[in-house]
């Protein structure tokens, strides 16, 4: 069985900086197949530890295009855990949007945080924060995140924060950061 006690201890270090779970943003929520309570046999993933840690030496940042965000996936950090899926499955497929939503992957409830990744391979990934329901209310609380991607063992290029918006930045059209 795969290891989740670096996952376990960058995840609680995120909970205890932000505080308190928070629910989604009802008003995005158009309706009940969105917050359909997705399982792991319709593709829910349990984040686990990484083998790979950054060595601390950048190498070029992922110029990303849309084309390459066909296979991304949707995270959410939960209360006992951090749980993926891709966004375009077919359990979304299933759905009246086609897609998955981060509250599919919380059944509608409580969570600390969401966003979009992207595996380069299976050590290293881009992570953004775009999510309506459960985003990063903050660039601290989006670098953080990231930084407890990376502390569970992944190499994590992160999107940062589009000060232009006020809100986590996108995978197209800007350079991803590394996290040390």
């Amino acid at each position: 069985m795969p290891s989740t006690t670096e996952t376990r201890k960058a995840f609680d270090k995120f909970r205890k900086q932000i505080g308190a779970p928070r629910d989604p943003d009802a008003a995005l929520i158009r309706n009940t197949d969105e917050t359909r309570q997705m399982t792991e046999e319709e593709g829910l993933e349990t984040w686990i530890d990484g083998t790979t840690k950054s060595s601390g030496v950048p190498d070029s940042p992922p110029l990303l295009e849309a084309k390459d965000c066909v296979d991304q996936s949707l995270w959410v950090i939960r209360q006992d855990d951090v749980v993926h899926a891709k966004e375009n499955c077919a359990f979304g497929k299933g759905l009246a949007s086609g897609v998955i939503k981060h509250t599919n992957l919380t059944g509608g409830a409580k969570a600390y945080s969401g966003g979009e990744l992207l595996f380069l391979d299976p050590h290293t990934m881009v992570v953004n924060g775009r999510s309506g329901r459960y985003g990063p209310r903050t660039k601290a609380e989006l670098s953080a995140a990231a930084q407890a991607f990376a502390d569970s063992g992944y190499r994590v290029w992160y999107m940062g924060w589009d000060e232009e918006t006020n809100r986590p930045a996108p995978f197209v059209g800007l350079a991803p950061q590394l996290i040390a």
